[in-house]
């Protein structure tokens, strides 16, 4: 159940990342905002057709098939989906913050969630930033940051075998993080999961979208998830690769594996 905390929390998170869509150059300024914060909230988009021509705008959108409309990926309880392995995202279950397309060798490096219909209640956004989470484990466990940075701490789907901090340069790292059943941990890695998911729990934010609302994340460096939900609730999701000049990874001062 969302607190009136939690309300006023999620106004004032999607306000401090909010960029209006309407303004002149927005591309630009979207695309200066994505290589400092890694992350931006946008209203207006009422219609799978908007949802579309803003991610057109900023990513070249990889496009679905099936059902959805013009190319998207519709986020709803299908009914049909309960106790499938890796699609929570389509039931009414809460989803673990996660790293879009883990499974891949290279995820999309942009993903985009539009809120088309409010749940009655729950279906907020869950929010972690990689950056400041990798931060935090550098300075309260360093040991647990080492094991989450080897190379082969994790495999992702049935041939991702990767870190969940990526090293991509100089003290550049790339977050790729799934906490369902998709992922197989390495003995290595196993002791550290607590640390690691305490950590994850504590630096959450909760965002509670409204119909037209959406969040753009660098998904090198932002984990998504949502609460549990009822009603019918519907997102829309585009990703792909960014159309503005995105670094690899965040910066962090910590330690190299």
């Amino acid at each position: 159940m969302t607190t009136s905390a939690d309300v006023t929390s999620s106004g004032a998170l999607f306000a401090q990342y909010e960029v209006d869509i309407q303004q002149p150059r927005v591309a630009d300024l979207i695309a200066a905002r994505m290589r400092h914060t890694g992350m931006v909230t946008v209203g207006g988009l009422t219609s799978p057709e908007a949802v579309a021509k803003f991610a057109d705008r900023v990513m070249h959108r990889a496009v679905y098939g099936g059902d959805g409309p013009v190319g998207l990926h519709e986020v709803y309880d299908t009914g049909e989906h309960a106790h499938r392995v890796g699609q929570a995202e389509l039931t009414r279950a809460a989803v673990d913050v996660h790293t879009c397309r883990a499974d891949l060798v290279l995820p999309p490096r942009l993903v985009l969630l539009v809120c088309i219909h409010p749940g009655h209640e729950g279906g907020q956004t869950l929010l972690v930033d990689g950056k400041v989470l990798f931060g935090d484990l550098c300075r309260r466990r360093p040991d647990t940051a080492h094991a989450f940075l080897h190379e082969r701490a994790a495999a992702f789907g049935r041939t991702v075998a990767a870190p969940v901090f990526e090293e991509v340069g100089p003290r550049r790292y790339a977050l790729r993080l799934r906490q369902d059943g998709t992922v197989r941990w390495s003995a290595a890695a196993q002791p550290f999961l607590p640390v690691l998911r305490s950590a994850v729990q504590r630096h959450q934010q909760v965002l509670a979208l409204g119909y037209g609302q959406g969040v753009l994340v660098d998904n090198a460096r932002w984990a998504t998830g949502r609460t549990a939900f009822t009603g019918p609730r519907l997102f829309l999701r585009a990703e792909g690769a960014a159309r503005f000049r995105l670094a690899s990874g965040f910066v962090s001062g910590a330690m190299s594996a």
